[in-house]
């Protein structure tokens, strides 16, 4: 089996690709990155180093890379591969659709007869269906029918924190993760790769992934946004505040709360996963940077991410949300002078007012309960 890993970033080499040379995958990652890919073919292997209560030492072999802009070899890849996936940040799944329409029309040529599965691996909800519209603009009956026949394109649900961490490294590609991960895949979506070693595959994903992304991610903001206030530099530093870790709490109980309601998880089970959650972000060994987890607050913020999405679902079902609005406000108040897009909201903030930019950013109506309790909980954090 061949499989084809777009981004070799962290998180490719530290959960995605470790778990496809596990499962005995023929490798290739794909990056824009030509020094990254250098090392990749020139070394041929890296270390994954899993970081929890004591530390672990795995050496991942056989890999090989090809830059993004190497189109004959990129097209080679794909078409005879058996897996893509992708690990490239949701902004970039558009254009990467664009990429890939390209190669699926020659792997349609001259290797019409084999199926491949597309999977992105991000932090967003149902990545793999951005990915799936991108590569159905624009295209022929033939193409559409072909796509619908031959290639699968299953959403998951990713979890491995992979901070960049220092540590002493025998080679540049080596990397850092912690001991814990969670991969879950949408069953009923799969073509042909049913036995990815680590993965859970599910029949109804939504549950599985709004729980990540709103318990995890959602969290993870929290806790960037309002450390980076206080002044830490660690998310483990941050969730040691009382008050942080009182608001994560708070946080997470809310939203457990609407995910019982939306879908009758179980809340004991729901509490549980949030305690091992508070677990993880003390471990102090990934010293996990409050600027990395907090970057790009405009996608964080935007209607369909992980604090505004779970928002709407406590108002929904009549669930207080005061602990989302607090994460939402210090995500509008982070003012990190190196983030683009945190410059962009304070730029808008500053031009427009607090009330017109949480409408533009949150699409949520300006008049609106919500909006209102976000403008007076941003006011007390100034």
């Amino acid at each position: 089996m061949k499989a084809v890993h777009f981004g070799a970033g962290n998180i490719g080499r530290g959960f995605i690709g470790y778990l496809l040379r596990k499962s005995d995958y023929d490798l290739t990652f794909v990056d824009i990155s030509g020094d990254l890919v250098k090392n990749i073919n020139s070394l041929g292997k890296y270390k994954v180093i899993t970081l929890g209560k004591t530390k672990a030492l795995e050496t991942v072999t056989d890999v090989k890379a090809v830059e993004l802009n190497d189109a004959e070899n990129l097209v080679k890849a794909i078409a005879f591969s058996d897996l893509i996936t992708l690990s490239i940040g949701a902004n970039h799944l558009t254009s990467t659709g664009k990429v890939l329409q390209k190669a699926l029309r020659v792997r349609k040529r001259v290797n019409p007869g084999q199926s491949v599965d597309i999977v992105a691996c991000e932090n967003a909800l149902f990545a793999t269906d951005i990915i799936h519209r991108s590569i159905r603009e624009n295209v022929d009956d033939g193409f559409l029918t072909y796509l619908d026949n031959a290639v699968g394109f299953p959403n998951c649900a990713v979890d491995r924190i992979v901070p960049n961490v220092s540590f002493q490294k025998e080679s540049p590609i080596d990397v850092a993760v912690e001991d814990f991960f969670e991969w879950d895949l949408e069953s009923g979506a799969i073509k042909k790769n049913h036995d990815i070693q680590g993965v859970n595959y599910v029949e109804n994903l939504a549950p599985f992934l709004k729980r990540k992304i709103f318990l995890l991610n959602g969290a993870h903001a929290l806790i960037a946004y309002l450390g980076y206030r206080k002044h830490y530099r660690y998310v483990y530093e941050a969730v040691q505040d009382s008050e942080i870790c009182k608001a994560v709490e708070n946080f997470h109980r809310q939203v457990s709360e609407a995910l019982h309601l939306e879908y009758g998880m179980d809340r004991d089970t729901l509490a549980q996963y949030a305690t091992q959650l508070v677990h993880r972000f003390q471990n102090s060994y990934l010293r996990d940077d409050l600027t990395r987890v907090g970057r790009d607050p405009i996608r964080k913020l935007s209607h369909n991410d992980r604090l505004v999405s779970p928002l709407l679902m406590c108002v929904k079902h009549g669930v207080d949300y005061g602990g989302i609005v607090l994460a939402i406000a210090a995500g509008f108040a982070y003012d990190y002078e190196e983030d683009p897009k945190a410059v962009k909201i304070q730029k808008s903030i500053h031009e427009n007012g607090i009330e017109s930019t949480i409408g533009t950013i949150t699409s949520l109506p300006r008049d609106s309960v919500p909006v209102k309790r976000i403008v007076e909980e941003y006011n007390k954090l100034l």
